[in-house]
């Protein structure tokens, strides 16, 4: 099955901050209802897509909606906006950035600036610039920014999707709108799972895994998996030894992170099904960090839980960059253990 990238286009140029998932999670649910079993959302925001199985066995995909953006914490008396981060943004990145600040009366754009470069010092120049001192400006009066923008609304980074290079991705929100493609596509494709499928387009992964964590409590799942991005650091000025993955050469699996140690066998068996499938992948050792795999393996009495990563360049940054062949890769090792299953512990 060839993906469909234009899918992709479409997730990355939609608004949801962590929190305020609700545009992506409307138009997943209007686009996968003809492949469900079952649709419906949790009181948190999670939407979950059952997908029978000829097994009994349960299998958890996560991977999460919302991204990393900002929300308006004050206005001042002409008009500018000030925010606070929502999620782990590096404030070097957002300097003269366009952004959409998300109103009760549809987005406004917005400009973010700091103190003019000609009358900075050289000490200023030196340091980075605190999000404190970062301001938005819509270019409206202060009495129409007051009437339209109020306290909270969220504010999503504006750039569109844009393929360059050789198969080369560049936009805002591919984390994880790209793990979301890669499980909405496999809904599409897959037509006789082994697992009972519990596909789960999580919220406010950004901010402390939270939806998975309850979305993992009501499902009894045997094997649980986070369709994430992983940061590459393979880029000048990091040494190799550094890189922890690097883009283009295929799907990151998790032996280790922040968060979770994938069981051996998992990690065995999975290693071995890219190996015999001749799927490109990479083993990802990541000193810090984590994804939903975090909160699908503490579930309960315990889930055999690993994330799959997509290796992304200026992760939560306006301008992510991933490769296609590894999107390909993660959607390639995914739908196999979906129809075929997985052997599970022998032993151990």
């Amino acid at each position: 099955m060839n993906l469909d990238f234009s899918l992709l286009k479409t997730l990355t140029g939609l608004a949801g901050v962590s929190g305020r998932e609700a545009p992506v999670r409307q138009f997943l649910q209007k686009q996968l209802a003809p492949y469900a079993d079952e649709i419906r959302t949790d009181k948190l925001g999670n939407l979950i897509v059952y997908k029978k199985g000829t097994s009994d066995k349960n299998l958890l995909l996560c991977a999460h909606m919302d991204e990393v953006g900002l929300m308006v914490r004050y206005i001042d008396d002409r008009g500018f906006l000030y925010v606070v981060p929502v999620g782990g943004i590096d404030p070097r990145t957002l300097l003269t950035q366009r952004v959409r600040v998300q109103t009760k009366n549809g987005p406004i754009l917005g400009v973010i600036g700091t103190k003019p470069a000609h009358i900075t010092t050289e000490a200023d120049r030196a340091k980075a610039v605190p999000m404190s001192d970062l301001y938005i400006d819509t270019g409206l009066p202060a009495d129409k920014v007051r009437q339209q923008v109020s306290l909270g609304d969220s504010v999503v980074l504006d750039r569109e999707y844009e393929e360059f290079g050789e198969g080369r991705i560049c936009a805002k929100a591919l984390d994880d709108r790209a793990g979301v493609f890669v499980l909405a596509e496999l809904l599409r494709a897959v037509k006789q799972p082994f697992y009972n499928i519990y596909a789960v387009f999580t919220v406010q992964e950004e901010v402390g895994l939270r939806g998975a964590k309850v979305a993992c409590f009501g499902i009894e799942a045997e094997l649980g998996f986070a369709l994430d991005t992983t940061g590459a650091a393979d880029v000048p000025g990091i040494s190799p030894a550094n890189y922890i993955v690097s883009v283009g050469k295929g799907v990151g699996v998790s032996v280790i992170d922040g968060y979770t140690i994938t069981p051996t066998w998992l990690f065995e068996e999975l290693k071995q099904i890219c190996e015999k499938e001749k799927i490109r992948f990479q083993v990802r050792i990541a000193p810090r960090g984590g994804n939903d795999a975090g909160a699908i393996h503490q579930d309960k009495t315990g889930v055999a839980a690993c994330a799959l990563s997509i290796p992304t360049r200026n992760i939560h940054a306006c301008v992510e960059v991933e490769d296609k062949t590894d999107i390909t890769a993660m959607f390639q090792l995914v739908l196999y253990v979906t129809e075929q299953g997985l052997a599970g512990p022998q032993g151990e």
